[in-house]
């Protein structure tokens, strides 16, 4: 869960002995999420065969913005994330493109996301893109229960990216 700005600050102060603003901690972690976004891009290694994809909502200045992700269903780390304001078909673009760049040549690649129809139209785009890259397969999971046979069977992996439940 994530600590906001003054609290971290009460904790580096009460724990550490450090005395910083909370506008302080903003500062650092603005400055260093370009060095970790670099980092993560240029880090990512080798992704497996099938990943879950989804996009959330969040709020940026007061207006809705959405972040694109995918996880790796094996080693599950994040493979792509892309903010973005709105869930068009570009982005998904975007998000899928980078959760397969460091994919192997022959490597068969499966992404289950939900129904939004920006997924199907990203996918029959990337694989017009180019004839050396691998056919993407895109497997669909509707709704919360499994009404059909493939919201089914992929459902597993979907549920990768929801947050595990907490004991309060």
């Amino acid at each position: 869960m994530p600590v906001p700005a003054r609290k971290t600050a009460a904790i580096l102060r009460d724990v550490f002995n450090v005395k910083v603003s909370y506008q302080t901690v903003l500062n650092y972690a603005a400055a260093a999420a370009f060095y970790c976004h670099s980092f993560n891009l240029n880090h990512k290694g080798a992704i497996n065969n099938i990943s879950a994809g989804d996009e959330t909502y969040i709020k940026i200045l007061g207006k809705n913005h959405y972040v694109f992700f995918f996880i790796s269903s094996e080693s599950l780390k994040i493979t792509a994330y892309h903010v973005v304001d709105n869930r068009g078909t570009q982005p998904a673009v975007i998000a899928m493109l980078e959760a397969i760049r460091t994919a192997s040549p022959n490597q068969k690649i499966i992404l289950v996301t939900d129904g939004n129809p920006s997924y199907p139209a990203g996918i029959h785009f990337i694989n017009a893109l180019d004839n050396d890259n691998p056919n993407i397969q895109h497997h669909k999971v509707i709704g919360l229960q499994n009404l059909d046979s493939e919201s089914e069977q992929w459902r597993p992996f979907k549920q990768l990216i929801r947050a595990p439940k907490q004991n309060v």
